[in-house]
Parts: C-alpha cells; structure tokens; sequence
C-alpha cells in the first residue's frame, strides 16, 4: 500500500476571506428581497464561476480530445504490429478506454 502524505490544510488567503465576506453580504440582501433556495443560490454561483473564466471547459476538452487520439493511436499501432491479427483479450480494454472517454464528453457536455 502506497502512503501519499500531505500537509495540513492551509488558511485561506486575507483576500480568499474578504472575497467569501462579500459575497455573503450579497446573497443576505438578495435573500431579504428574494428569498431563494439553497440549490439556486448553488446554481447562481456556478453560473457566476463559469462566466469569470473559474471553469476551463476547453482544457477538460484538450484532455478528452487527446485521450481519444492516443487511444485511437494505440488501437492502430497494435494492428499494425500484429501479422496474425489483434489478441481478443485486449477488446476489454479498448471497450474500457472508449467508455471513460464517454463518460469524460458526457460530462463535460452536461455541465456546460
């Protein structure tokens, strides 16, 4: 078993607080005059982190995008080394690969 250790957490920035401080105030008032759920003040505040460059779907994109070159890479390589054609034990593996990278586009498609 491999032990990955890790330091303590560390305390937020003084500008981390301050940031955490105002939007607080924010959602108060906005809660005194509209009074919203928990899931929408969640929902509003993923929607304020998408639109300040807080998420990169583009990046999440890169990744699955190379993901699927190199399998696809890979995939090809070893039919092109095999004269008697592919193992049929390694169809697991290319199933698995294409399902991760599935899941990876699914993923980042409904969080859009």
């Amino acid at each position: 078993m491999y032990y990955v250790p890790s330091g303590p957490a560390r305390p937020p920035s003084p500008r981390v607080r301050e940031l955490s401080q105002r939007i607080q105030e924010v959602i108060n008032e906005f809660q005194q005059n509209y009074p919203m759920s928990p899931g929408e003040i969640r929902q509003a505040l993923r929607l304020a982190r998408s639109q300040s460059g807080g998420e990169s779907r583009a990046a999440l994109a890169a990744v699955v995008g190379g993901l699927a070159v190199a399998l696809g890479l890979g995939v090809f390589v070893m039919f092109e080394r095999s004269p008697e054609g592919v193992s049929p034990a390694i169809w697991p593996a290319v199933l698995v690969g294409v399902g991760v990278i599935a899941l990876g586009l699914v993923v980042a498609f409904r969080n859009r």
